[in-house]
């Protein structure tokens, strides 16, 4: 694997929200892949988060994910 990722099951992430303008965080429930090409494989992290009282699921690309919340 060319690229592996960043993050693994169990850590905590931050991502920008386009929608309201904040970060938000979560814990990684599952790494997935898939390939692209030959030689690259892309990356994202599946992440459960509740907005206004519904839990929801947002699969988060491995170049947006960050580490804090900087």
């Amino acid at each position: 694997m060319t690229n592996p990722p960043k993050f693994k099951v169990g850590d905590t992430i931050y991502w920008y929200c386009d929608e309201d303008g904040r970060v938000h965080h979560a814990e990684v429930q599952y790494v997935n892949y898939a390939k692209v090409g030959n030689y690259y494989i892309e990356v994202n992290y599946e992440v459960e988060e509740e907005r206004n009282g519904i839990k929801k699921t947002f699969f988060i690309d491995d170049y947006d994910a960050m580490d804090s919340e900087l």
